[in-house]
């Protein structure tokens, strides 16, 4: 029998809202840890990045400053029109996923944070 750094319970306990770069579904992922030992963290499997998640709302902020407002959070991660339309999409989602920490900070000092 497998023993778990983290449960897979544990691990659902700790996710707080959908992915911060595509949108999707966070959800317990199967993984080992640096010293190599079995465990779970929290990730979404279509963008295959682990995360805890952001609340929706601050997701749909971020995205509208993103492709609405065409902010960019990594100014080194420019969308170009030469761009095909997978490396397109990865960049408006990873300038989404950088925009959500703002939001997030801004909403909480706002909030009295």
């Amino acid at each position: 029998m497998t023993t778990y750094k983290t449960t897979k319970e544990q691990c659902a306990e700790r996710i707080t809202g959908i992915c911060a770069q595509c949108g999707g579904e966070i959800e317990p992922l199967e993984t080992v840890d640096n010293a190599g030992d079995p465990t779970f963290w929290p990730g979404c499997e279509k963008c295959c990045r682990f995360d805890n998640g952001v609340d929706p709302e601050i997701y749909r902020i971020a995205k509208k400053m993103v492709v609405g407002e065409n902010y960019y959070h990594y100014a080194h991660i420019r969308i170009e029109d030469k761009d095909s339309k997978d490396v397109r999409q990865f960049k408006i989602e990873s300038q989404i996923g950088g925009t959500c920490g703002i939001v997030r900070d801004v909403l909480r000092i706002h909030n009295g944070g």
